[in-house]
Parts: structure tokens; sequence; C-alpha cells
């Protein structure tokens, strides 16, 4: 094959490539491939399975009314999945996007959660758990998504926060080792270069009102101005999203686990996007470990 011949088979290789990426962009992001899964899912999930956690379940919400907390919550995240009727629907593995999912795994209840009602300790009886992790192609953090059936509503009296019957989903996030501490790096220097834009402010503005000449009045307060317009952008660069290292815990050589972690529940089907949120969840203990 001549160099020409070479040379016009690679520019047609390329334009369809371009294509094919330009044509990617309008398809469903449900399509498998759209939106690609990460190559290390397996590894992630074998990492994870075994887990043992002690959580406590904040349900309801900090400015709505009395949160009650239902303790001691102590489960196993199992290798495989049993029957659909033996577990909930996860909305990754049930969901518009399988592919992005490790698969549903079981969850063994090793102590049922309570709480303390004016009848003394109530049991939370949450059946047919089931785990998976959620784990998109280059992306430093996943997810932990564990759900569960209640065939009750719980409250504590009468007017306080509700845990409503049906699916009830624990999400915590999952970050890689490396790629927290490549984000937490990231994270400091935003925050100082934030900082010191809130300091240079507050400087100019001083010299601003101690100046008597109003050509150098004018420039400090130009400088004020685009001081507080650097640090406006600085942030939307915050990274609140990144958590600190007392907020993580190791839940396997490579991964590290945020403690606080979101509780919702899911009317209908997964293809919508819409959700309630009930409350909050914190791991305090695994593998019978403090954390």
């Amino acid at each position: 094959m001549t160099s020409n011949k070479l040379t016009t088979v690679a520019l047609l290789l390329f334009s369809c490539q371009q294509q094919l990426n330009v044509a990617q962009a309008f398809l469903p992001s449900w399509l498998p491939g759209v939106v690609p899964t990460s190559p290390d899912l397996n590894q992630y999930t074998a990492e994870v399975t075994s887990s043992t956690f002690d959580c406590r379940l904040n349900i309801g919400l900090p400015g709505h009314g009395a949160v009650f907390p239902i303790n001691d919550f102590q489960f196993r995240l199992c290798r495989g999945a049993g029957t659909d009727e033996e577990r909930v629907a996860l909305p990754g593995s049930d969901g518009p996007r399988p592919h992005l999912s490790s698969g549903p795994h079981r969850i063994s209840t090793l102590t049922e959660g309570s709480y303390i009602s004016m009848d003394g300790a109530q049991v939370v009886p949450l059946m047919r758990g089931a785990w998976e992790l959620i784990w998109r192609a280059d992306s430093q953090c996943g997810f932990l998504i564990c759900g569960f059936n209640l065939e009750r509503d719980v409250r504590r009296n009468e007017n306080g926060a509700v845990l409503p019957k049906g699916n009830i989903y624990v999400t915590f996030p999952v970050w890689t080792k490396n790629g927290l501490e490549d984000e937490q790096k990231i994270k400091k220097n935003v925050e100082a270069k934030y900082k010191q834009c809130e300091n240079e402010v507050e400087d100019q503005l001083k010299k601003y009102n101690e100046e008597s000449n109003l050509l150098k009045k004018a420039m400090h307060f130009r400088n004020a101005v685009q001081a507080d317009v650097d640090k406006d952008n600085l942030s939307a660069h915050l990274r609140e999203d990144v958590p600190n290292n007392d907020d993580v815990m190791e839940i396997g050589p490579c991964l590290q686990l945020v403690k606080t972690g979101t509780i919702w529940a899911k009317m209908g089907s997964f293809q919508s996007n819409t959700h309630t949120l009930l409350g909050s969840a914190v791991v305090r203990s695994s593998d019978g470990m403090p954390v």
C-alpha cells in the first residue's frame, strides 16, 4: 500500500471516529458506552465486600421539625444477588444505567436498629437488604448504595419526622485513596487563594477608608472590587464535596468511604430523577472498630 493510500485510510478512520463522538453526544445517556464504566469496578467491589457497618440513621431534616435517631443498625455487605423477590430494586442495577453498577448483592442484617419512644425501645425491621457500587470511568469517586424495605411507617411521636414504609436507600460516597489525596491538594490550594482574596478585600477597604487623596481612594476601591471579583470566581471551585481526612474511613486497600451519607426514598420508576430526602446516615464503626 502506497504512502498516499495509508494517509487516506488514516483520515477516513479519524473522520469516522469524530462522527461517532458527535453522534454519541446526542444519544440517551443511559445507553451502555455513552457513560462508560470504571475499568476498576470489579476490583472496588471485591474490596468493599464483607465489610460490616454500625450505623446511626438520623430521620428528618434540620430546620424541618424534630430529628430522631435510629441507633445500632448493624449490617454486612455480602457477595451474591439472591432472587429479585429477596431484595429491593436498586437505582443502578434496576435503573437506566445498569452498566455502571457492580450488580446487586445481598445485605445481611446483624442487629436491627432501634429508637426510644414514650413506649420504650422500638425495633425498626429493615428487610430485603441489597447493595451495589456505582462507578463511572475517569472518576475518583463512586457511590455505595444500600437498599432496604420497610413494611410500616416509623415515627417517634405524632408530630415528628417519619420514616415512610416502602423502599429506603442509604448512599455513601466512596473515594480512591490517591484520587482523594489529589483532590484535597487542589481544594487546599483554592482555599488558600480564596483566603488571600478575602484578606485583600479587607486590606484595600481599610486603606480606602484611611486615605484622604481622592485618586488613591479610587485606586484602593478598584483593587477591593477586583479582589472581590476574584474571590467570587474562586468560590465555584472550593470543592465542598471533597471530604477532609476526618470525614472518611478506610474500606479497602485502595478505597475511603465518607462516613456520613444520605437516606432517601424513591417512588415509582428509576427512569425519573425525583426522590425524597429523608435524613442522614452516620457510620459509627466498621468491622467492629470505631471510626
